[in-house]
């Protein structure tokens, strides 16, 4: 399977891991430049602002744009693909379980999520897919408002997610609540954030640090109208897992990742 890594040309340090990593894993990849935070100007971020309901912060426009521009790519090419952020740390099994993906039908509206994140999901009590004898599951993720570090999708889902973005969204949030979208959390997860693989994880590492003010939309109804569209989506996904379902962090072989 094709591997697509986003990182800022700069971030030499975190493409020397990758590399390293992606040698050691024997799989191949490329890097994708990502959009820069400073290319973006102060109307261009309040533009943003403007169709989303929570605070927003250029580096949050320009992950929005990176990815894109990797959607871009998949739907080009014509078949599955794992996008990566650069931060990302790869599970030893992970490339027998891109096998086993590749292997099994992958519906069009389908989406595995990789990653493990420290904030509790809504996923299916049971799975819908099984790899390596049962040791990796699939199952389906109803909720999940952080992480989109590592996943794959294939051109339909690119192309779809393409024409459902025109507009800003914060994009890690937006993704996994789209009502078409089939999304599936592979357990034990294959992938982690460097700053989650201690074992002190808590939700308070999503808190922002203190920084340049976040750009909000222009009035208070404005903003009323676009939390009430987000929820109307996010209502349609919990609707799905009705009796079905648990919240809980996803699982994680933390003896399986290597920095």
């Amino acid at each position: 399977m094709h591997i697509i890594i986003i990182s800022r040309q700069e971030e030499t340090t975190r493409r020397a891991f990758q590399a390293s990593q992606l040698a050691r894993l024997g799989l191949s990849f490329e890097f994708l430049d990502a959009f820069e935070a400073r290319d973006l100007s102060d109307a261009e971020c309040q533009a943003a602002a403007n169709v989303w309901p929570g605070p927003t912060l250029p580096q949050d426009i320009a992950c929005f744009h990176s990815h894109r521009m990797a959607w871009h790519k998949v739907a080009e090419m014509g078949a599955p693909v794992l996008i990566l952020e650069d931060d990302a740390v790869l599970a030893d099994t992970l490339p027998q379980v891109l096998a086993e993906i590749e292997r099994s039908p992958m519906p069009a509206n389908t989406a595995y999520d990789l990653e493990f994140t420290p904030e509790p999901h809504i996923l299916a009590e049971h799975e819908s897919l099984t790899f390596l004898g049962g040791k990796v599951v699939a199952r389906r993720v109803y909720k999940n408002r952080v992480g989109l570090a590592a996943y794959v999708i294939g051109p339909q889902v690119a192309r779809r997610m393409l024409q459902d973005t025109e507009r800003y969204g914060l994009v890690d949030s937006y993704f996994w609540h789209r009502p078409w979208l089939s999304g599936l959390q592979i357990e034990p997860a294959q992938a982690v954030q460097m700053r989650f693989l201690g074992e002190g994880d808590s939700v308070l590492a999503f808190h922002r640090p203190p920084q340049k003010k976040p750009f909000r939309p222009a009035g208070k109804l404005r903003k009323v109208l676009l939390q009430l569209e987000l929820e109307l989506n996010r209502g349609r996904c919990l609707l799905q897992a009705a009796f079905r379902s648990q919240r809980r962090e996803p699982l994680i072989d933390r003896a399986q990742f290597h920095t």
